[in-house]
């Protein structure tokens, strides 16, 4: 059965236009908790550690040819014998490195693809702000659709090198404001302080949560009104403010008024390889008083 679902939903994607996107997806697709993703000419499943004994029938059900990739917890992963599991695969005309052995994460997450082309769309001229960067994704997206500024804020330094990588994949220039290791609300903090503005702000928090600095521990759910607060006093007039929610986050309504300015200029959930409901991304225009 597990064989059959996977082929199918395979299928079923056969031609959508990425390189890196998501072959199973989940529930919706028949097996609760298990996904499929292709990255290049590899493919990587993963899910919860029951699913280690159904790993031969979900291998039987992706392509033959391509490298398999697996990771259902830290104790059951692997792949092909001598291969590393790096790829570097095309999005939208920008390059991307990932990880498909051993991490949890691969470096990309696929459902924030379309908001990282609107954040390339709207970025030209604008100093950007990338919150909770991990790898960057964002801000390359930004850096290469025009921003004559863009600044990467995680509190993980593994995750800010990674990121400086795809900037350098993609021949995009850096400085030493480009990449800042720091707890989130303390940037903030210190942004407001020194009045600096930014054009334009994505906030992607983590799903659960993070230690943050201090001592502290940011949740994105119960510090949601507070982190938007905060990017609220550093954001320009006629800025945006990109949200990425995700299905513990408060309903779009709720999100609205939280935000407070005014219904969003754009939204959208993940493209057609995800079938099972999750990101949200909406943006919001800073409009001046009249």
């Amino acid at each position: 059965m597990i064989t059959e679902a996977v082929r199918a939903a395979c299928a079923d994607r056969d031609g959508l236009p990425f390189p890196a996107q998501r072959l199973f997806d989940g529930a919706a697709d028949g097996v609760p908790g298990l996904v499929v993703e292709r990255f290049d000419d590899a493919i990587r499943a993963r899910g919860p550690g029951r699913l280690v004994s159904d790993l031969a029938a979900i291998r039987a059900g992706v392509p033959p040819d391509a490298p398999f990739f697996w990771r259902f917890t830290h104790a059951h992963a692997g792949g092909p014998p001598g291969d590393a599991g790096a790829r570097v695969v095309d999005e939208h005309g920008l390059r991307f490195g990932v990880q498909l052995r051993g991490a949890r994460n691969t470096g990309l997450f696929l459902d924030a693809r379309p908001a990282r082309a609107w954040v390339g769309a709207h970025a030209a001229g604008r100093r950007v702000l990338n919150l909770f960067a991990y790898t960057c994704g964002f801000g390359v997206a930004a850096a290469a659709g025009g921003a004559r500024a863009t600044v990467n804020v995680d509190a993980v330094a593994g995750a800010l090198a990674r990121g400086r990588d795809n900037y350098a994949l993609n021949g995009l220039a850096t400085d030493g404001r480009t990449f800042w290791k720091a707890d989130v609300l303390d940037a903030l903090k210190r942004a407001a302080k020194a009045d600096a503005r930014f054009d334009g702000i994505v906030v992607d928090p983590p799903p659960v949560p993070q230690a943050g600095g201090r001592g502290r521990r940011l949740d994105p759910t119960r510090d949601l009104a507070r982190l938007i607060g905060a990017c609220r006093a550093v954001l320009a007039p006629d800025g945006w403010l990109l949200l990425l929610a995700r299905p513990a986050s408060p309903a779009d309504a709720e999100l609205d008024a939280l935000v407070g300015l005014g219904p969003p200029a754009w939204s959208a959930g993940p493209d057609a390889d995800f079938r099972t409901p999750c990101l949200r991304a909406r943006a919001w225009m800073n409009q001046p008083p009249r």
